[in-house]
């Protein structure tokens, strides 16, 4: 064993041991930082639309759950363009789609979000009576659930 442990063995083994990772080094996993991504690709809505939506947006403070509720957001503003609905449907719609997708992991977590929200609906729709949506009612809801998918994305 002494014999083995010499300086010239020892030596050779360090520059074995430098070649190899040399060799290996284009191989190995990239560990520099990853960039910023942005989640989602949304245009900024106009101020009329951040001011309304900027309390709701404010509201929810965990990371994840911003995330969650953008993604949410933005999915039924594309699709409440297409509903053939009256306001309470597509409260009840809302409803509905929220429990399945948030599983219950933002139930009574943010104090009047569900409040916050159907302000967000009545807003749009001018008002909580139930009628069929117009056109105009639906263009605006998405745009004003877009704006809370965008507020929601921004760094804090």
């Amino acid at each position: 064993m002494q014999k083995f442990l010499n300086v010239k063995n020892i030596i050779a083994l360090v520059l074995i041991g430098i070649g190899l990772t040399m060799q290996l080094g284009p191989l190995l996993p990239n560990i520099s930082p990853k960039p910023d991504v942005a989640i989602l690709n949304i245009d900024k809505p106009n101020e009329r639309i951040l001011t309304l939506v900027q309390s709701t947006s404010d509201l929810i403070t965990d990371p994840t759950d911003r995330a969650k509720m953008a993604i949410y957001s933005q999915e039924f503003a594309t699709r409440v363009k297409n509903y053939d609905a009256q306001l309470q449907q597509v409260n009840d719609v809302l409803s509905l789609s929220a429990k399945e997708f948030f599983n219950g992991a933002m139930s009574d977590k943010y104090s009047g979000l569900d409040d916050k929200i159907i302000n967000l609906i009545t807003s749009a729709c001018g008002g909580d009576d139930n009628h069929k949506l117009t056109e105009v009612e639906k263009v605006e809801l998405s745009e004003v659930f877009m704006g809370l998918a965008w507020a929601l994305i921004q760094r804090k």
